[in-house]
């Protein structure tokens, strides 16, 4: 998903074009020469990785512990659980050709109806801006070594091309919180930005093509970090008996 984003937010930098969220990266899969066929690869890989998350958090196999730094890291867990079960339920739905242009929207709406969506709004921006400074911090230290095993002949190209993708997806994490934080009260009639709002935002400013081309490589890069976890990740599950 982060490589296509990250391509047409490349692409939407230099040429006449948009950039797109994960469900825009989707209906791309969707709309691919072999679409069904990776549609099912997608949902499937999706729900795993949800899964995956979970097993981090109840589980702890990152040993973070319980005390306030590692509740907080679990919890960001349980809602990256939340946020990939979401994509991966919108792609089933696009296969299932049920598709729906609501989104999370009503949600949001709802909790604006009852009076405390306002203050709902303000806690995610700051969650965001908490993630993206965590993933700056750990695209900076290169802490994502700490639960990988990467060959030394690899390490020298790949360290690089997983921090810069660490680094700027926390860059995303923090336009998103600003447009959640200054549109807080505006958001009871429609959808709250995402990805693809974040993106659009930043070709706007002066310069802005040179971030939003950044990013876009950026994004490619935390693909491609996706990858390299995939394949070099250490997971410490102790036996049971």
């Amino acid at each position: 998903m982060y490589l296509i984003v990250g391509y047409f937010a490349f692409r939407a930098a230099y040429a006449t074009g948009r950039a797109m969220g994960t469900k825009d990266a989707v209906d791309t899969v969707a709309g691919s020469a072999f679409g069904t066929v990776a549609l099912v690869a997608l949902v499937a890989a999706l729900t795993c990785f949800t899964i995956w998350r979970l097993i981090q958090m109840f589980f702890d196999v990152d040993e973070h512990g319980l005390d306030a730094r590692g509740v907080f890291a679990r919890f960001g867990l349980l809602i990256s659980a939340f946020a990939y079960g979401g994509t991966a339920f919108y792609a089933a739905t696009v296969l299932a050709g049920m598709r729906s242009d609501g989104g999370g929207g009503g949600v949001v709406a709802a909790a604006y109806d009852a009076g405390y969506g306002v203050w709902i709004t303000y806690i995610v921006s700051l969650g965001m801006a908490v993630a993206g400074a965590a993933h700056i911090y750990k695209g900076v230290v290169a802490g994502f070594e700490k639960y990988m095993t990467i060959p030394a002949g690899k390490r020298v190209w790949l360290r690089p091309i997983c921090r810069f993708g660490l680094i700027a997806r926390g860059v995303t994490f923090f336009v998103l919180a600003g447009l959640l934080f200054t549109g807080a009260v505006s958001y009871g009639e429609g959808d709250t930005p995402g990805l693809e709002a974040a993106l659009q935002a930043m070709s706007d400013w002066s310069y802005g093509w040179v971030l939003l081309s950044l990013t876009g490589l950026g994004l490619i890069a935390f693909g491609a970090y996706a990858c390299v976890e995939a394949v070099y990740r250490r997971i410490h599950i102790e036996k049971v008996g």
